[in-house]
């Protein structure tokens, strides 16, 4: 999912490592006795239909009330959920899904194949024009039937009734009986039972979508889903409530209840935490770090993990001076990522010298152009323009949207003007148009903050092949393509073995550190505070709203 303007929606979906939080100390008022988890959100929701969301507040929202066929660990790995088990032909080219015996809805009545059918034909079709639809486009038929719509959402193609029926017969999925459904993909694609977890599968009831197709989803009575809890209010942008479900095929949750209350100030609901009214509050705004932890009564329960958000320094491989390689190593030598993310950005990010966050799978360990002002120098005078003074202006660009984007770009300018002598033009840009400048290659800033990626399913095939094969959208609007890198990625991509599948992403992850296509800074870190009475949680590294809102559902309690 790359920080651009639509991709920038997306979740970062989904888990892949966790940290397992200790008991934390007393320092806060007396909750009430009630085993219901109130949550602060900061933005509530344009809106939470599954086959349309894209958000991470969006996606939070859908998360205790429904199940895909499949789920994530805290640790990043796939386990049955609705289906108890998968299956692949011979070459990954069909994947079938087994249901479990006896699911049903949380209003009791049989949850089968076909429900899953409909949220794949919904995800798919010209007439939702969902967000996400493109994650499904490997399923035979699914990239036709929603190209029916043309390329413009906003002035949707016409088509027939006969048009779009015959695009939706040719989906490639089938309902084998009540409990089997199979996909029917475009290539292999060894990974795909991990995006069956996705929130494009959750089983949406059609009779209730078919009575109200655009605001079906803004009444918690229709929300009648097949996860732990179940929707018991809504009240826009103040509440959102559940309780805990009798139907849910593992169990009733521990928690009576979940609340997401919104308070759009992290200030504001700091102090609701204080006072015992919140149980987990969201610290967004950095700034308000070093207070939190400054403060005797607060800082006990503050708690900082990494996600699964790897941002960088991007440049356009086509533009001088960063055709040449060792200008970028020399970039990536003078940078202090350490004093970056604990100075600059008051911890709230990790270093990282390498694409993929440590701890996820693909992810490699390296200390390759890790912060060495020496060889920064060293490297500047073994590019072809023999030290900075021969370098051609560099203009930085960074989104201006985002007050202390400023602040940390004056920082990374006057290392480089430090270290290297290299002087920086900065560019502070509009949001949208810096999101438009880095959608074709043309355009493509010459050097620019915070160019990343967030990840939307715990496989390296969703960090590495879609992000940087040379026929990816992302790299070829910088315009970085390395065959061998294409190679490598390719086996691991099509190759069943999960564990050989990894040597080939891993080996692919070394070359693009070697590559230096851009400059790895760090992975963002979550922030909160957390009352001490919560326990029987993860916080895993896609829990970007809350410690806990994919993997600890059912654990999760107050005591």
């Amino acid at each position: 999912m790359s920080i651009s303007a639509r991709w920038a929606r997306l979740a970062a979906l989904l888990v892949a490592f966790a940290l397992v939080i200790p008991t934390l100390a007393v320092g806060v008022a007396a909750q009430d006795d009630a085993n219901v988890l109130r949550i602060h959100q900061l933005t509530y929701p344009d809106d939470f239909d599954p086959q349309k969301s894209s958000f991470t507040s969006e996606i939070v929202v859908m998360l205790p009330a429904y199940e895909g066929l499949t789920k994530f660990t805290n640790q990043g790995e796939t386990i049955p959920a609705a289906a108890e088990r998968w299956e692949y032909n011979e070459d990954a080219t069909e994947v079938t899904f087994f249901l479990r015996e006896g699911l049903t809805y949380s209003d009791g009545s049989p949850l089968t194949a076909d429900n899953f059918r409909y949220a794949v034909e919904r995800t798919c079709s010209p007439r939702v024009l969902g967000e996400y639809n493109s994650i499904l486009f490997e399923i035979e038929g699914c990239a036709e039937f929603a190209g029916l719509a043309g390329d413009d959402p906003a002035a949707p193609a016409e088509f027939t009734d006969e048009q779009y029926n015959e695009a939706a017969a040719a989906l490639g999925v089938e309902v084998v009986d009540d409990r089997t459904l199979t996909l029917r993909l475009t290539n292999p694609a060894p990974y795909y039972h991990t995006v069956a977890a996705l929130w494009v599968f959750f089983p949406v009831k059609q009779e209730i979508v078919d009575a109200a197709p655009d605001n079906w989803w803004q009444s918690a009575e229709n929300h009648i889903g097949n996860g732990p809890f179940n929707f018991t209010g809504i009240e826009e942008q103040q509440l959102i409530s559940y309780e805990a479900s009798e139907t849910y095929w593992e169990g009733r949750p521990q928690l009576d209840g979940l609340e997401y209350q919104y308070i759009p100030e992290s200030a504001v609901a700091i102090e609701a935490f204080r006072s015992g009214e919140l149980d987990i509050v969201d610290i967004e705004n950095s700034a308000l770090i070093p207070q939190v932890q400054g403060d005797p009564e607060l800082s006990p329960n503050f708690l900082s993990y990494p996600t699964a958000w790897s941002s960088g320094l991007g440049y356009n491989l086509t533009l001088e001076p960063f055709t040449d390689q060792k200008v970028r190593e020399a970039f990536s030598y003078a940078f202090d990522r350490e004093t970056y993310c604990t100075t600059i950005r008051n911890g709230d990010c990790t270093p990282l010298t390498s694409w993929i966050p440590q701890g996820i799978p693909g992810s490699i360990e390296t200390d390759a152009f890790a912060f060495d002002p020496e060889a920064a120098v060293q490297a500047l005078a073994e590019s072809s323009y023999g030290g900075p003074e021969a370098l051609p202006e560099i203009s930085f660009f960074y989104n201006s949207n985002d007050s202390a984007n400023t602040a940390r770009a004056e920082w990374i300018a006057g290392q480089y003007r430090d270290i290297l002598g290299v002087e920086l033009v900065l560019e502070p840009t509009e949001g949208t148009t810096w999101t438009d400048l880095r959608k074709s290659l043309e355009t493509y800033p010459q050097m620019g903050l915070n160019i990343g990626w967030i990840q939307d399913y715990p496989d390296p095939q969703n960090w590495l092949s879609v992000y940087w094969k040379c026929d990816a959208s992302f790299a070829q609007r910088f315009g970085y393509c390395n065959e061998e890198f294409d190679e490598l990625v390719t086996q691991g991509d099509t190759t069943l073995d999960p564990e050989e599948r990894l040597t080939f992403y891993e080996q692919a992850g070394e070359i693009l550190v070697a590559d230096q296509p851009m400059t790895f800074v760090h992975a963002i870190n979550a922030n909160y505070l957390v009352n001490p009475a919560v326990t029987g949680y993860e916080a895993g590294a896609s829990d970007v709203e809350w410690p806990g809102e994919f993997g600890s559902l059912m654990t999760i309690t107050k005591e």
